[in-house]
């Protein structure tokens, strides 16, 4: 307007006047409008501009409808497909009917959806899946209300070796690649048994050369010593059969568990002789879900000892020095850490 208030004709200012080119119709209807309006005429009038990405929905809406359309089986469209196409998620969204394969493609980039690669998936078979996590989220409201008294620990073993494991590290781009520094020494395991503390993050830790009866009763007395005031421990184990031999249980407090014991048909309810009795700890199991691993957030923590100690490590022929740097990173958690229960999704991020 004051352009052309200066003495520019509006087709200058439309080709060379503003900071990009307009058509100089576009000028001419604000000048216009101007007069007829005043400086209220340049508004923007209802129904002008640009419409909405996904109309007549909204993006809520939108996005809330791709996601169960998604969700299902693309064989209920297409006997012969197993996995969606652009053209088959336009026959199933009603408002995209009459948009073209390039249209549909755009308002599912707009809607934060993007074509990916798959990732292996396993669902627990076990029929007391929602049973047994309902009766683990007791234990942990006791827990939480009775902190003196009532712990909860999530329990696992793993392994490592003396040789290390492959990873991504950086390296010169090209054909270099990050070495791995294997040694001739021959292949040896170690194994971890772990006890993560559900509400404090603290870390009870032992290195064994077998996971036996004996290693996990003494396993579980350090356990015990680590908190002397507890009256009851819940231990929160996978369905490992040796979680379950008759001479750990009979150890251990009356188990109360409506679960079947997962172990092989040949094994005794008797407690062996060979083992002899156990002393008594006030532990009581609660068992995760059958192969259900992500049930067990301890699981986290062996993948961070994995990616920060055993991957690319440089101690293959320092056998002694490799298990006391993997004790070392554990001792970290003595006592209880924030961090690793944010990173194991024990606490809301």
């Amino acid at each position: 307007m004051l352009k052309t208030h200066e003495g520019f004709s509006p087709y200058e200012v439309a080709r060379r006047g503003l900071l990009k080119k307009r058509d100089p119709d576009t000028v001419y209807a604000w000048l216009r409008r101007y007069r007829e309006h005043g400086i209220r005429g340049l508004s923007n009038r209802p129904g002008r501009g640009r419409k909405p990405a996904f109309s007549p929905k909204s993006p809520e809406e939108a996005e809330s409808e791709f996601l169960v359309a998604i969700g299902q089986d693309p064989g209920l469209i297409n006997a012969h497909q197993t996995r969606w196409t652009l053209r088959s998620l336009g026959q199933v969204v009603p408002w995209l009917e009459a948009l073209s394969l390039p249209g549909i493609h755009q308002i599912i980039s707009r809607l934060g959806l993007s074509y990916k690669r798959a990732r292996d998936y396993v669902r627990s078979p076990d029929a007391d899946y929602a049973e047994k996590l309902s009766r683990i989220q007791q234990a942990l409201e006791e827990a939480r209300e009775n902190p003196e008294t009532c712990v909860v620990v999530y329990q696992d073993e793993f392994s490592f070796n003396l040789q290390p494991t492959l990873a991504k590290d950086w390296a010169e781009t090209g054909t270099k690649y990050p070495l791995a520094r294997q040694s001739y020494r021959p292949e040896a395991t170690c194994y971890g048994i772990g006890a993560l503390n559900a509400h404090t993050g603290d870390v009870v830790y032992q290195q064994v050369k077998s996971c036996t009866v004996v290693a996990l009763h003494t396993f579980y007395a350090q356990i015990c010593q680590r908190y002397p005031n507890a009256e009851r421990i819940y231990l929160i184990q996978d369905n490992r059969a040796i979680h379950f031999h008759a001479n750990l249980i009979e150890a251990l407090l009356p188990q109360t568990t409506p679960f079947a014991k997962p172990v092989p048909g040949n094994w005794s309810d008797t407690p062996s002789k060979k083992i002899g009795k156990l002393q008594k700890l006030p532990i009581e199991i609660l068992q995760l879900p059958t192969y259900a691993s992500w049930t067990n957030p301890i699981e986290k923590l062996w993948r961070w000892a994995r990616q920060s100690v055993i991957h690319l490590h440089r101690l293959s022929n320092d056998w002694t020095a490799l298990q006391e740097k993997v004790i070392d990173f554990m001792k970290q958690f003595k006592g209880g850490s924030q961090e690793l229960l944010y990173y194991v999704g024990l606490l809301p991020n």
